[in-house]
């Protein structure tokens, strides 16, 4: 029945070809508007110039590429030229997939631009004329196909070549060609699949990838194409058509992102290292209006989410107390709530910024890339042991530094910039991690860069102000809940040396990330470091701001030599509790070929987020448990130091930060992405029924 439909269909569509081609004024016809344009008026004497077909069809009429698919035909040109003057072959921009009544065509919708290199060998000497002409066939479809034919002229001098007023037009058009591929391409047929393989370092992600055969008959046009990904690289199924024809086989491999790159193919089986993972179930990035607007909403809501995620404890302090002055000066609170806002919108445009300009020199770096340094890490270990002494009383310097800790005792000089210095910590701690919605908008930002990229970062850091700047104007506004907080008293200051705890917390935090980031000397300077500002603040009798540059300057000094002297470990490896591998690109698609199931994580020492999943779920022994009784492998891919494989996996899944986890199912199932923060239960119920 299904074959019955298909030659139905195309009698339906090639119906039009038994029509006369219709003919008109020189570049129109029926349906087609063209004209013949150069670079330049001027060709030189044995020089070359690039011509162009600009032509656009009529509205809801389409045209084909080389390799028209199911149905149509290709633009034909016959032209006539002064002797010595010859005319390459068309060249074609990146195609688009037609679907039409269950058939599948490629080629163009619109206006379209072939290029038409020109090699002027003929005799004609400085200033005379160059005329061109050129009949051009093409089959133009809709419902039904008709074959149109119109001509185009174009009357060029010999002489020094100049731009002309199409050359803009011709550099666009140039810029839309498939770029020539700088990784290599394969092709197999086996049992009426066609294989596509594709190897190299820094491939797009594949995700609904599309590879446009420019061989006819090769594989079968409608019939869907898979992405099954490797170590090293991916690769394309799709149902085939019949043998591999006789010569050279090339064709255009179109990402979802509009890079496009020019293949020759070999002929050869695929190579271990682009197959065996599956398609990577995280999707590209949707890069359309549409797209950027819905990951910006996300970006939006995982900000907002953000604030309860537990990579935030730390900074809590300096927000509870906040909100508990804010019912009794209500002018500075709403300042200082706005100036917070203000810091923390800033940081993330600012991160944004740093890690979208490192990328474009090649840097493999992400979300949370800051702590991947041990400067960065030591830095911000000592940043929150000075807020932690200072909220407890310890000692006091001043505005800024008060105003970090939560002082009580405002500082009316400087509030508004120690409440914007807050909202810069506050990124500064949390942004390693990442909430729901975040992982996939960050991924879109950073993959279009632009005006994108810093849409969807003003989103996030407007999700991420908005419930704190909210709350504070809540309590504001509704004067039962400013009467309802307790009055200024000795209770604040109790309040804020409890909350310190948090912030000693969140120092020794620091100070374990960085363990893990150098050698036992590096760790050694770095709790020496820890030793002087103790020392400095509690036993120095000098002046508050004199003892503190003592003690900052002998920091600075000291952990700098902490992160220098020992430089950190090239891989860092978590030391899980129960049985796990290191992960590997390579062993994955081992153990997927073997049909095993596999639980990949991938964590870091400075995440939260990933440490507390790691002891409420993954670590606990109903988990271990299950792993073990379904033969499923726990892989572990740690990414506290800077790791290419690791950054390579999560770009796979439209990620750039940690956590990620990945199941793979047994008998090569395809993977699925759990969500970020894990369920117990949940995750034993996903491994059991794998088994």
């Amino acid at each position: 029945m299904s074959f019955l439909v298909r030659l139905v269909t195309s009698v339906v569509l090639l119906m039009g070809l038994a029509i006369a081609p219709v003919q008109a004024a020189e570049g129109k016809s029926a349906h087609i508007d063209a004209r013949l344009i150069s670079v330049s008026p001027s060709v030189p004497q044995g020089g070359d110039l690039m011509l162009a077909l600009d032509y656009k069809a009529a509205p809801g009429w389409h045209t084909y590429w080389i390799n028209a698919g199911d149905t149509g035909k290709a633009p034909t040109f016959t032209w006539s030229l002064p002797d010595g003057v010859t005319i390459g072959d068309a060249k074609f921009p990146v195609p688009k997939t037609i679907p039409t009544f269950g058939l599948m065509s490629y080629g163009y919708e619109g206006r379209t631009v072939l290029l038409l290199p020109l090699r002027n060998g003929s005799k004609l000497g400085a200033g005379e004329a160059l005329p061109l002409k050129a009949r051009v066939d093409m089959l133009v479809c809709e419902k039904i196909c008709i074959p149109e034919s119109f001509e185009v002229s174009l009357r060029l001098t010999v002489g020094t070549a100049a731009p002309g007023s199409d050359a803009k037009i011709i550099a666009k058009a140039e810029k839309a060609l498939p770029k020539p591929a700088p990784f290599t391409g394969t092709i197999a047929v086996t049992d009426g699949v066609a294989e596509f393989g594709f190897a190299g370092k820094d491939l797009p992600s594949p995700q609904d990838a599309y590879f446009f055969v420019a061989q006819e008959k090769v594989v079968k046009a409608p019939a869907p194409q898979t992405v099954d990904t490797g170590a090293e690289g991916f690769a394309i199924r799709t149902e085939a058509q019949g043998a591999l024809p006789e010569g050279d086989l090339t064709g255009v491999l179109k990402f979802k992102n509009g890079i496009a790159y020019d293949v020759k193919l070999t002929r050869a089986p695929l190579a271990p290292g682009v197959y065996g993972m599956g398609s990577a179930a995280g999707g590209a990035a949707d890069t359309s209006f549409g797209g950027i607007l819905l990951a910006a909403l996300g970006a939006l809501a995982g900000g907002m989410i953000l604030n309860l995620m537990p990579c935030v404890f730390p900074v809590l302090s300096m927000k509870l107390l906040a909100l508990s002055r804010a019912g009794h000066d209500q002018r500075l609170a709403r300042t200082e709530a706005l100036a917070y806002g203000g810091g923390v919108i800033l940081s993330f445009l600012a991160l944004a910024g740093l890690i979208v300009l490192a990328r474009s020199f090649g840097a493999q770096v992400g979300w949370g890339f800051q702590l991947q340094s041990p400067y960065v890490t030591a830095a911000l270990a000592l940043v929150m042991l000075l807020v932690a002494l200072n909220m407890s009383g310890v000692f006091s310097v001043g505005a800024t530094l008060q105003r970090l800790g939560g002082e009580v005792q405002l500082d009316q000089k400087r509030p508004v910039l120690s409440a914007f210095l807050t909202g810069v910590l506050a990124v500064v701690v949390a942004a390693p991690c990442t909430a729901p919605f975040m992982g996939p908008a960050i991924g879109v930002a950073l993959t279009q860069g632009g005006l994108s990229a810093v849409t969807i970062f003003l989103a996030l850091g407007l999700g991420f102000a908005l419930p704190f700047v909210a709350l504070t104007f809540l309590i504001i506004s509704v004067p039962a809940v400013a009467r309802a907080l307790p009055r200024p008293g000795p209770w604040m200051s109790w309040l804020q040396r409890g909350l310190s705890v948090l912030m000693y917390g969140a120092a020794l935090w620091l100070i374990w990330v960085f363990a893990q980031q150098v050698t036992g000397l590096g760790l050694g300077l770095l709790i020496a470091a820890v030793v002087l500002i103790v020392a400095g603040l509690v036993i120095a009798r000098l002046p508050s701001l004199a003892r503190i540059a003592m003690v900052v300057t002998a920091v600075v000094v000291t952990a700098f030599a902490a992160a220098h002297a020992l430089p950190p470990t090239s891989k860092a490896t978590t030391v899980a509790p129960i049985d796990h591998i290191a992960f590997g690109m390579n062993q994955l698609t081992r153990l997927r070929a073997e049909g095993k199931p596999v639980l990949v994580d991938m964590t870091a020492a400075w995440c939260v987020t990933c440490k507390v999943n790691e002891v409420r779920v993954l670590y606990t022994p109903e988990v271990a448990d299950a792993f073990k009784t379904t033969g499923t492998t726990y892989m572990v891919g740690d990414w506290t130091n800077q790791d290419p494989e690791i950054s390579r996996y999560l770009t796979l899944f439209g990620r750039s930060g940690v956590p990620l986890y990945v199941y793979y199912g047994p008998n090569k199932a395809e993977p699925k992405v759990l969500p970020q923060m894990l369920d117990r239960g949940d995750i034993v119920k996903l491994l059991k029924a794998g088994k």
